[in-house]
């Protein structure tokens, strides 16, 4: 995370170095001063010595800044990695964790270890040098007392390091909390009109105030935590600067050492107990980066959707061979599914609820690979050539209509950065969703909640049109509009479908009437295969179903 800053942390080195020698100096001028007094002129020294303070504070400010600035683009870094790794996890991935989480791992998580980089980290180096050249130089002025100072110290480091052990743990576990709470606060959000209509807001609070609750329990765990650090650290530079001032008092009574002596050592107490109350507390800082550190390196972990492979050759014929899938292997979706759709053909994949068909379209996509069998497009494999330009082939309508907060433009040039505006209207037009908006600048607000179902529909549909895909993907395109719009969308999509192959999931007979293929499935398996002429003669599922008038 750092490597790529070894320059600047060895400007900081020297610049440690020198701002140690300064300060350390200070005790010794006065020391000089001290026991010079009467026999020395003392203006130099006390030049020296403001000097000495100043270049100290200079030295020390661009330390600051340099490893604060260093932090910055470190954790930027980060972010920026986990952006990249969080936009091409495998779907499995996204199935089975929660989005809130996820957001969270990349702010608060990745907030506690900027905290520890730019604050922690400069603490921990601009303190290490500064507190062994004190203890040396403490050394040559007195052992005794330095033996006696290191023992305190060296007990309570023992202290801090022993409980701090525990925050890394704690921290993990609010971090945890906190993103069950963002996962569950953005549910809650998302599904508002669902939870007021069945009076549930006081069953969804009580769930996001359990996790907040939890949060708290950890974090208070925490604060003890730290409250117990700061009072050892305390006693520690307390007990130390009694004891010195006791035996060093008595020592320079007996002459051992000079009053200089003395008023030296106690000065380079001062320097010691502040670089030494920043890293016990900078301890604790790290620790709880360490536990996000822990949880950002979950996602790292991840290995992302594999995008290699050489780009397929253009074409839009379509082979399902013998295809079997399963989300969990013991419960296969697919069973041994087979069926040929030609180039330019428009197949309509009909079926009870739960039959496999969303599935189907899903694995064209290649959002997952089968677990036996081929995906062939124009017989070559797409398996074997990189996804990027498997999905460049096919256009997809999900079933839920995906529009993303922004303008309609933002929206549109998701499938074509390059689109100009003058084709977004034209693709708006074909789904009659033109005269429905006054400009390709109007925002739709969160999830596309200023539109309809059937207007996000329609949206996405435009969205699709806009990719030239040779390949058109719909899942149940008109399931949430009037029978007039479905009039409207199946005419765009007969329009657009010239020289394309189209494959639909519908819910409604009107769509797949004039198909010019009907795929019966039920539970995983191809039943049937044929027009709707010929299915309602040979086959009683799609017989039923187009009785009921209900086809998913």
């Amino acid at each position: 995370m750092l490597a790529h800053h070894r320059g600047v942390f060895a400007v900081v080195l020297v610049l440690s170095l020198i701002s140690s020698v300064l300060a350390l100096a200070q005790p010794l001028i006065v020391n000089r001063m001290i026991d010079g007094v009467g026999e020395i002129d003392l203006l130099g020294p006390a030049l020296i010595l403001i000097a000495f303070l100043l270049a100290t504070a200079v030295s020390e400010g661009v330390q600051i800044y340099l490893l604060s600035r260093t932090a910055e683009s470190a954790v930027r870094n980060l972010r920026v990695e986990l952006i990249a790794r969080m936009l091409r996890l495998p779907i499995r991935i996204y199935d089975r964790l929660r989005t809130g989480d996820l957001v969270t791992r990349l702010g608060s998580d990745t907030t506690l270890v900027r905290s520890a980089f730019s604050g922690g980290l400069v603490d921990i180096v601009a303190g290490v040098v500064t507190m062994l050249g004190a203890l040396v130089l403490m050394g040559f002025l007195d052992i005794v007392m330095l033996s006696i100072v290191a023992s305190v110290i060296l007990v309570a480091v023992t202290v801090v390091m022993f409980v701090s052990q525990y925050v890394q743990k704690y921290t993990n576990e609010v971090q945890q909390a906190v993103g069950r709470l963002g996962a569950g606060m953005d549910r809650a959000l998302v599904a508002q009109r669902t939870i007021r209509a069945n009076n549930a807001a006081g069953q969804v609070e009580k769930e996001l105030i359990d996790d907040a609750d939890t949060a708290f329990a950890k974090g208070r765990q925490i604060a003890m935590i730290e409250g117990l650090l700061w009072p050892v650290t305390d006693i520690a530079m307390q007990a130390s600067f009694l004891l010195v001032l006791g035996i060093g008092g008595l020592r320079v009574a007996a002459g051992d050492i000079s009053l200089g002596d003395l008023v030296s050592f106690v000065l380079y107490m001062f320097l010691l107990a502040m670089p030494l109350g920043q890293i016990f507390s900078s301890i604790t800082t790290i620790r709880q980066a360490m536990g996000a550190l822990q949880r950002v390196g979950q996602v790292l972990d991840q290995d992302t959707e594999d995008t290699e492979g050489p780009e397929i050759p253009r074409g839009s014929s379509i082979t399902f061979d013998s295809v079997s899938f399963g989300y969990d292997p013991k419960q296969p979706v697919l069973r041994d599914a087979s069926f040929h759709v030609p180039a330019g053909a428009r197949v309509a994949l009909v079926g009870p609820s739960g039959s496999g068909k969303s599935t189907t379209l899903a694995l064209l996509e290649r959002f997952f690979d089968p677990d036996a069998g081929r995906i062939l497009i124009d017989g070559s494999d797409i398996r074997k050539h990189s996804r990027t330009s498997v999905r460049d082939l096919v256009g997809y309508v999900e079933q839920e209509a995906t529009v993303l907060a922004g303008s309609v433009r933002d929206n549109l040039r998701l499938a074509r950065s390059d689109a100009t505006d003058e084709e977004c209207w034209a693709a708006l037009r074909q789904v009659n969703l033109d005269s429905r908006l006054q400009s390709l600048d109007d925002e739709l607000g969160d999830r596309g909640i200023s539109l309809s179902g059937g207007q996000r529909q329609r949206l996405a549909l435009a969205r699709m049109l806009l990719m030239r895909a040779p390949i058109l993907l719909l899942d149940e395109p008109t399931s949430a509009v009037d029978s007039h719009n479905e009039q409207l969308i199946l005419d765009a999509i007969k329009a657009s479908a010239k020289d394309r192959t189209v494959i639909i999931v519908a819910h409604r007979l009107s769509t797949v009437t004039d198909a010019d293929e009907i795929v019966v499935m039920r539970d995983g398996v191809v039943e049937d295969r044929g027009t709707h002429d010929e299915l309602l003669r040979t086959s009683p599922l799609y017989h039923d179903l187009a009785s009921r008038q209900l086809l998913a």
